[in-house]
């Protein structure tokens, strides 16, 4: 029986991480010192290394400058994906570019791979992100043979520019990626609409 990679986390609302990321699968919390082991252990091992840039295993030192770099650099901003019941599943962040910003995500613990978690993660992130920022973009990069993420990016509003060719090394190879972006006139419309359709 396959064992579990996922970090149980308190399960009463009162007692989880305060956020206002929060949507109807996930919340997106703050990274904290005590999430440094987790997240080394995510780097080096997940099963979602297969579909992100390769690097050489993280030292606890090296995972813990990140974490604390991380969690105070208001031009990248990151996050730990949590379930509503307080499991957490992965990180999303962003790199701020001036008027654009790149968005990178990984759904670490693959038994919520294709339950719209990821989707959901990035929908509140996007959001989010063009609420406090003033952004004219947010892009992001996938390889063209992730159809699952492809797809994921899709459902939450972004859409394809084109194919970047041999554009990225990555597990012994050059391979090609998808450049895929979200406008923030596209985001206000569909949030307009969205309200609309509530009233």
């Amino acid at each position: 029986m396959k064992k579990s990679s996922r970090t149980p986390r308190p399960k009463t609302p009162s007692a989880l991480p305060p956020t206002w990321l929060v949507g109807s699968k996930v919340r997106l919390r703050t990274i904290e010192p005590a999430d440094v082991a987790m997240l080394q252990r995510w780097i080096n091992s997940s099963p979602a290394l297969a579909w992100i840039m390769p690097r050489l295993p993280y030292s606890e030192a090296a995972e813990r400058e990140w974490a604390a770099r991380a969690s105070v650099d208001s031009n990248r901003p990151s996050f730990v994906i949590q379930t509503l019941q307080g499991d957490d599943i992965g990180a999303a962040g962003i790199v701020i570019h001036g008027p654009r910003a790149e968005l990178g995500i990984a759904i670490y613990d693959d038994h919520y791979w294709s339950s719209g978690y990821g989707t959901d993660a990035v929908r509140v992130l996007v959001d989010g992100a063009f609420r406090v920022f003033p952004l004219v973009r947010i892009e992001l990069r996938v390889y063209t043979d992730n159809p699952r993420a492809i797809r994921s990016y899709e459902k939450a509003g972004f859409k394809r520019e084109g194919v970047l060719r041999s554009y990225e090394w990555g597990h012994g190879r050059y391979r090609d990626v998808v450049m895929m972006s979200v406008l923030h006139s596209e985001w206000s419309d569909r949030r307009s609409k969205s309200a609309g359709g509530r009233r």
